[in-house]
């Protein structure tokens, strides 16, 4: 039987808290450029936060991890706090051999990183 990859799904939930892009499936070639589009058109609706729900990926491309990264770097340039949900070794591991968590906040559930993304401000940040 061929090899069929898993189908990418996106979905988006915005309350007054915090906006979650859901992504579901393998963050390939095929989804990296709407996963990247979406997280721009969020970031300029300035939400109180952003959080990435990778908890059911299966797969996170080099091209998938630039766009993560690139997306934090906007929402901290907008002053938006911006995280991303996932337990899945597909995505950490990467993230890991990287040394991606320098840059991108983790946490394992989108319960704990709103909790991060509602955090009071201090002044170590």
């Amino acid at each position: 039987m061929p090899y069929l990859p898993a189908r990418a799904g996106m979905t988006v939930s915005t309350t007054a808290e915090a906006t979650v892009v859901a992504v579901s499936g393998e963050i390939d070639a095929l989804i990296v450029q709407r996963l990247r589009d979406q997280l721009t058109t969020e970031i300029l609706l300035r939400p109180r936060a952003v959080v990435v729900d990778l908890t059911t990926v299966t797969f996170c491309s080099s091209e998938g991890l630039s766009a993560l990264v690139g997306a934090c770097g906007d929402a901290h340039a907008a002053g938006i706090p911006f995280t991303v949900a996932t337990q899945q070794h597909a995505v950490l591991r990467p993230i890991e051999l990287l040394s991606l968590h320098k840059l991108l906040v983790v946490r394992p559930t989108v319960d704990e990183a709103l909790a991060w993304a509602a955090r009071p401000l201090t002044a170590s940040g």
